[in-house]
């Protein structure tokens, strides 16, 4: 009993961030017609979304201090939104691999539910408490409140056909949201911009959360494809939205691509050069998300853009992304188990 309580007291927000790499990562997979591993991966993301959600609910009620800490805390405040993302992308998985919108219609709720209570307390409680500079609370990190609110875009977009006469209002919520999540990408990397340009970096603080660097301008790609595709079902005044977004869409698919070979120096100066060991954590999740994200987003923008030869960079990048998956995996698993042990040996 003492082992399922300190695992509800010490639950970290990242955590979340597994279920939005393999859902991203199955659906990924089931776009480039690997059907199996598509279904495989949902299967194992239901169960850890069924596992993981409970125990932070139990968390809200039985160590809201523990919590509350974490809230107040610049450096995991907006880790939370990663709840809000893997909500929204197992809702996505629903309408994609098992063709049951009106699940994911529940999860869109659910998730913009989370979004608006998780955005309003963090960010305030970010404005209100935060007293340190940008060099002591800044990471990679932060951009999950991008990833979070660009989530509830990408499953509007998808959804927005599947809601009839409504279909405009939601796609219309989607757009909003697309921007909101693009207004806080471009705010937050400017600042990170100015934190890795003009503050030392230790090799400690690097690779994890600097690859949802790549991972929210990832996601932001692909909900501005869907909304490109989703645009021609839903008609109205959207079709004049369209060269502008296809435009932004490819301006962030863009930079998004500079983003992979630096961060790769980054990870080859902290492992290599600096010879850091690896331990898991589960931030490294954040290196699992974009690996996929970016698979997704390739693919779909080759459909909106109807460039088809970039599907090829979708193709080979997805074994970048189940090998990072697997690797994850069982450091996990690993972790897990040596906790487990750990603490049976303390109680002897």
């Amino acid at each position: 009993m003492n082992v399922i309580t300190n695992t509800i007291k010490g639950l970290h927000p990242a955590y979340f961030a597994m279920v939005m790499s393999t859902g991203i990562i199955s659906i990924a997979s089931n776009l480039l017609g690997f059907t199996g591993i598509a279904y495989a991966l949902f299967y194992i993301n239901v169960i850890a979304y069924a596992i993981l959600l409970p125990l932070q609910l139990l968390r809200v009620g039985m160590f809201w201090d523990c919590l509350y800490k974490d809230l107040t805390n610049p450096k995991l405040s907006l880790v939370f939104f990663t709840i809000v993302a893997a909500t929204n992308v197992l809702g996505a998985q629903f309408v994609s691999i098992v063709n049951q919108p009106e699940v994911a219609k529940i999860f869109w709720y659910f998730g913009i539910f989370l979004w608006v209570t998780i955005s309003l307390v963090a960010f305030s409680i970010l404005f209100i408490k935060c007293e340190e500079g940008p060099e002591a609370v800044m990471h990679g990190g932060w951009l999950i409140a991008a990833v979070g609110t660009q989530s509830v875009a990408v499953l509007g977009a998808t959804l927005a056909p599947e809601f009839g006469s409504h279909g405009s209002f939601v796609m219309f919520s989607s757009f909003v949201w697309w921007m909101i999540g693009a207004f806080l990408y471009m705010i937050l990397i400017t600042l990170l911009f100015y934190r890795l340009a003009f503050f030392k970096l230790s090799p400690a603080a690097l690779v994890p959360p600097y690859w949802i660097n790549m991972g929210a301008i990832a996601i932001t790609t692909l909900a501005g494809s869907i909304l490109c595709l989703k645009i021609p079902e839903i008609g109205g005044a959207y079709p004049d939205f369209l060269t502008f977004t296809k435009g932004f869409t490819l301006f962030f698919w863009s930079f998004g691509t500079w983003w992979i070979p630096l961060l790769i120096i980054l990870g080859f100066w902290k492992y290599v050069v600096h010879k850091s060991k690896f331990e898991y954590s589960p931030l490294d999740w954040g290196m699992v998300f974009p690996l996929g994200m970016y698979t997704a987003c390739t693919f779909k923008l080759s459909q909106a853009l109807q460039i088809p030869f970039i599907t090829n960079i979708a193709k080979y990048f997805i074994y970048l992304a189940y090998f990072a998956w697997a690797i994850i995996f069982v450091y996990m698993l690993i972790s897990m188990l040596k906790a487990a042990t750990a603490k049976e040996a303390a109680k002897t």
